[in-house]
């Protein structure tokens, strides 16, 4: 079992990563808690149009194909944008497609996402899908309800057979702090 320290994601609020994120906890909650259209005790600001468009963007990123080698790039470019003190606003109940928009606008952004070998695209449903991936491997058998998500096999086996890299990638999600007590494989 891979455990992933969903702090590690949250903690970075005002960065691209951190919007990626709370879309990502947020359409976690929403799936776990409600049926698609219902209201979330957890989300109250987000509105039942949000809540449908967050369950439907997690449904895709849990899909998305992850590239066998995406935890060590997504580690250095997360460093490489870090090093450029590039923080791009985000919010919460931001879609998928208005992430990757974001994130396509943001000056400086692009030439370190093509040096890394990422468009918007690969950079926020990549990082998307691990957080989510990671996210629903953390929920104990039986414990997910009746509307929990499966996330792909072939990403859950990329997360499971790369601890080693999982874990540099929750340090640099947690600025550089320790990863083991975050991320386990079991």
């Amino acid at each position: 079992m891979i455990r992933l320290d969903n702090m590690g994601f949250i903690r970075k609020a005002s960065t691209v990563l951190g919007a990626v994120a709370l879309l990502a906890a947020g359409a976690a909650q929403a799936q776990s808690v409600a049926p698609v259209g219902g209201a979330t005790p957890q989300a109250p600001s987000l509105t039942p149009e949000q809540v449908a468009t967050m369950q439907h963007d997690m449904d895709t990123a849990l899909h998305y194909k992850l590239a066998p080698d995406v935890l060590p790039r997504l580690s250095a470019t997360l460093k490489a944008i870090e090093a450029a003190n590039i923080q791009p606003p985000g919010r919460v109940g931001m879609s998928l497609d208005q992430q990757i928009a974001l994130v396509g606008q943001v000056p400086g952004l692009d030439a370190i996402l093509k040096a890394h070998g990422m468009s918007a695209r690969d950079f926020v449903m990549s990082l998307t899908c691990v957080g989510l991936t990671g996210s629903l491997l953390n929920v104990p058998p039986g414990q997910g309800g009746a509307h929990m998500p499966v996330p792909d096999p072939a990403n859950v086996a990329i997360l499971k057979n790369n601890p080693q890299a999982l874990q540099e990638l929750v340090g640099v999600l947690r600025g550089g702090a320790a990863a083991g007590s975050s991320a386990q494989v079991n």
